[in-house]
């Protein structure tokens, strides 16, 4: 498969969905906790989101080796790795501890940019709406590659 195919699919697939999803987390925390711009409080809504966000990564396990398989470019292999959780353990930590860090900016991005009546209003529901077409089309691309048996149709 070409780099720009594995890349294209990387994009829809992979990457905008996790922002997604950090997005919701961000979301759902500044939504859900009283007191939200307390430190302690965001560093606990954090750690719940870092193992939310590898729940997700356990469910995308299967595409993302895949991906892996088909292409060859080193950097690209790297960024499929990110979203693998069939790693070694020292790697497997660091990864939930840069989800931790990513979830706890996206709560604080969240919180700072928009307004309490967006993020109790429709912002979840406009997040997930990207991610739902996003990933509607990388499926689409990949759909062949990416199913369990690729010689049915």
């Amino acid at each position: 498969m070409k780099k720009s195919h594995v890349l294209l699919v990387f994009v829809f697939l992979l990457l905008i969905p996790y922002l997604c999803s950090l997005t919701i987390i961000g979301i759902g925390y500044n939504a859900l906790v009283l007191h939200s711009g307390d430190i302690f409080r965001t560093i606990i809504g954090a750690f719940v989101g870092s193992l939310i966000m590898f729940a997700i990564k356990a469910t995308i396990q299967r595409p993302v080796d895949l991906l892996a398989m088909q292409t060859s470019d080193n950097l690209l292999k790297q960024l499929l790795r990110f979203f693998s959780i069939r790693r070694r353990y020292v790697l497997l930590v660091a990864n939930m501890i840069l989800d931790f860090v990513l979830c706890f900016i996206a709560t604080f991005l969240v919180r700072n940019y928009l307004t309490l009546d967006a993020i109790v209003g429709n912002a979840t529901g406009i997040v997930l709406l990207i991610m739902f077409v996003s990933t509607c089309l990388g499926a689409y691309v990949e759909y062949d590659n990416l199913s369990i048996d690729p010689k049915q149709h």
